[in-house]
């Protein structure tokens, strides 16, 4: 019995044993693996393909403290922002918030192969933004703080609403679980027109009471769009398009100008005006009157105005039957013309031309003007005959004094003719004697000149003769001068012309020769230098050299 027991106990372990064995773990391993990766790859995975993104949202994790949800609004979106706050309240790092809260991922995953957590994250797979050509995107942000009054768009990167910027033509990753995307028409300003830009939201204007502001402040700008394609937020800016091309209205029928003449008939104005914006007015203008480029506005609002308000001026100072002669017609439409283009002008309103076609003065006093006039023509027509034979009288009457003044005039002329020839001859013989005059005149000029030169040619000689006795004696009187007198010079230039030829003298101590020694003796009786040595024999003297 308890061996049966022990062989029946034995069996199970021996059978469990063999179940275990390597080679089912093995099996049970691969097995395992092989569906884990069947799973991954087609439960997990997500495969991004172009123009598309992949959103995430963390289902599981910390919630978002309530104080940060009622600053940052009820949309639970991990953005930037929030991140930040969160992780400065908390201590913890901006990647741990950003993997570890509950909430919308901000971040969008491009094209390429992911791995989600399925039990973490939740994958969405949303298609790029296209925002076609003529069109652009409003983005309308669905987490952050209410915008305050009076702002109409988002200018912080914390606030809920549309965003200041736009989304030109094109692709764009956005994330759809953060954004809510808008798509409106481009303004398109077609050539001969402007756009009047209205800002809906800014500063607030620095000087009110104004029809428009200056760029930056909330309301209507003064500088207007040029034509062209503009990407404008609507949320931003508003455009109204005013055509400022020349307009024209022709007032017949029941438009026709009717005012009262200074005798109060009714007159009737047939006419075309041609009008246009004021360039540089539009947004005053559009403004003002509120018209936003409306020409019918334009018309009743400034122009009829005008125009009948002028009418009344000026017709009541005519009668009716001035107004249909041509010339007060004329007039009439000048000054209309005129104070027409001043009063406008002001107004932002360029008249370009206005024409009256026609004036109607009442039918039950037309004929009687006309026949008037018709009278008062045939009175002009009188009046110009009379005054036409008046003039060929008074022609003929001319034509007679100017015969007679010819007559006169041609004696006048002969003896015109006669004095000027006298005159001539006499100025012709005038003029030969002043010739001859001044030829003599000259001719003793020249005689003048010439003795005058003869005269200053001989003293000019008579000075170089001077100048060469007196260069001949300068020496002379210096020389004398330094012998004291004449007679010492005197002596020795005979001396000196003498000495070189005397080679001995035989004289006595008497005599005319002897005496010219003496008187040397006699000249200086200072001692002199021996000029010879004598040698005396019985009664002859040698004197040597």
């Amino acid at each position: 019995m308890n061996e049966h027991i022990r062989y029946n106990a034995k069996p199970p372990i021996i059978r469990g044993r063999r179940w275990l064995n390597w080679k089912t773990l093995s099996f049970l391993v691969g097995v395992f693996f092989f569906v884990t990766f069947m799973i991954v790859w087609f439960y997990v995975r997500m495969e991004v393909t172009t123009n598309n993104l992949m959103l995430l949202m963390n289902k599981t994790g910390k919630t978002l403290p309530a104080d940060l949800r009622d600053d940052y609004g009820d949309q639970v979106v991990l953005y930037p922002e929030l991140v930040q706050a969160v992780a400065a309240k908390t201590g913890e790092s901006e990647s741990y918030v950003r993997d570890h809260y509950k909430g919308i991922r901000y971040e969008v995953n491009k094209e390429g192969r992911y791995f989600p957590n399925p039990y973490t994250r939740k994958a969405f797979m949303v298609p790029t933004t296209l925002i076609k050509q003529n069109e652009i995107g409003v983005k309308i942000r669905r987490f952050g703080k209410p915008l305050p009054t009076p702002k109409t768009v988002a200018t912080e990167p914390d606030e809920r609403g549309p965003v200041a910027e736009v989304l030109v033509p094109g692709r764009h990753d956005v994330n759809l679980l953060a954004y809510e995307v808008q798509r409106f028409p481009a303004v398109q300003i077609p050539p001969g027109h402007v756009g009047v830009v209205t800002l809906l939201s800014g500063e607030k204007p620095a000087q009110g009471n104004t029809y428009t502001v200056d760029p930056g402040e909330k309301g209507v700008q003064r500088e207007s769009l040029e034509p062209g394609l503009y990407y404008i937020n609507p949320y931003l800016q508003k455009i109204f398009i005013v055509d400022i091309r020349s307009q024209k209205y022709d007032m017949i029928g029941n438009d026709a100008i009717h005012f009262p003449s200074s005798d109060s008939f009714t007159i009737t104005i047939e006419g075309t005006i041609e009008w246009a914006i004021r360039r540089d007015q539009v947004a005053d203008v559009t403004v003002a009157y509120g018209t936003y480029g409306d020409a019918n506005q334009i018309l009743d609002k400034i122009i009829l105005p005008n125009v009948r308000s002028i009418a009344r001026i000026q017709g009541s100072k005519l009668k009716a039957r001035e107004f249909i002669s041509g010339k007060t017609r004329t007039a009439f439409q000048q000054k209309l013309l005129e104070q027409l283009k001043e009063k406008c002008l002001k107004q932002g309103i360029d008249i370009r031309a206005a024409l009256v076609r026609d004036i109607k003065p009442p039918v039950e006093i037309a004929q009687l003007i006309s026949k008037r006039e018709q009278a008062d023509q045939e009175i002009d027509r009188s009046t110009n005959q009379m005054q036409e034979a008046q003039a060929e009288a008074r022609l003929v009457e001319q034509e007679e004094l100017q015969a007679q003044n010819a007559a006169i005039g041609e004696a006048r002329r002969d003896v015109v003719t006669m004095t000027k020839k006298a005159e001539q001859e006499k100025s012709v013989a005038i003029t030969a004697a002043n010739r001859a005059l001044e030829v003599a005149r000259l001719r003793l000029e020249a005689a003048e000149k010439e003795a005058t030169a003869i005269r200053s040619r001989g003293e000019a000689e008579a000075k170089i003769v001077l100048l060469n006795y007196e260069a001949r004696a300068k020496p002379l009187k210096e020389a004398v001068d330094a012998f004291g007198d004449g007679t010492a010079y005197a002596q020795h230039f005979f001396l000196q012309k003498v000495a070189p030829s005397i080679n001995s003298i035989l004289s006595n101590t008497e005599g005319p020769f002897a005496d010219i020694f003496k008187d040397f003796q006699s000249i200086d009786s200072t001692p002199r230098k021996p000029m010879a040595a004598a040698v005396e024999t019985d009664d002859t003297t040698e004197v040597k050299q």
